[in-house]
């Protein structure tokens, strides 16, 4: 009886082991599966980080450029081009329409003498506007206000 036994035994194994195996190789194939889609996603993240730096770069060049145009000599250099002058003593009003202080009409400094420069100057490039000092028409007046009551 032992010989015929065993071959029950043998068969009745055999779908137990096909589980089992079908099971192991599942695992194993979803186990690259979700490798492979954890190794793109890392991928695509460093991707992502270099541009960032890229991107944070360019962010801080241009906050350079900002802080510089706006630093008070170059924000000076570019009013006086303009024809801008520094204003004399301010005048306040108070809230009853009265005048404190005695206002001052601004004045431009004395110009320096005009002197030719020893080398002659680079045309300014295609786009950009000629420097104020080239530009034809009559020198900037300062606008006159007086006083409310006045």
């Amino acid at each position: 009886m032992s010989p015929v036994r065993g071959r029950g035994a043998t068969a009745a194994r055999t779908p137990f082991v096909i589980l089992v195996v079908t099971l192991l190789a599942g695992g194993l194939i979803s186990l690259l599966l979700l490798n492979a889609a954890v190794n793109q996603d890392s991928f695509q993240l460093n991707k992502l980080e270099k541009e960032t730096t890229g991107y944070t770069d360019e962010q801080q060049q241009l906050q350079q450029e900002v802080d510089q145009y706006g630093a008070p000599g170059t924000l000076e250099r570019k009013a006086r081009e303009l024809g801008m002058v520094p204003g004399g003593n301010p005048a306040f009003l108070d809230p009853d329409g009265s005048v404190r202080g005695t206002p001052q009409r601004a004045t431009a400094p004395p110009r320096p003498p005009a002197s030719k420069p020893a080398t002659p100057t680079p045309s300014p490039s295609p786009g950009t506007p000629p420097p104020a000092s080239t530009m034809a028409g009559p020198p900037p007046t300062t606008p006159t206000t007086t006083p409310p009551g006045r």
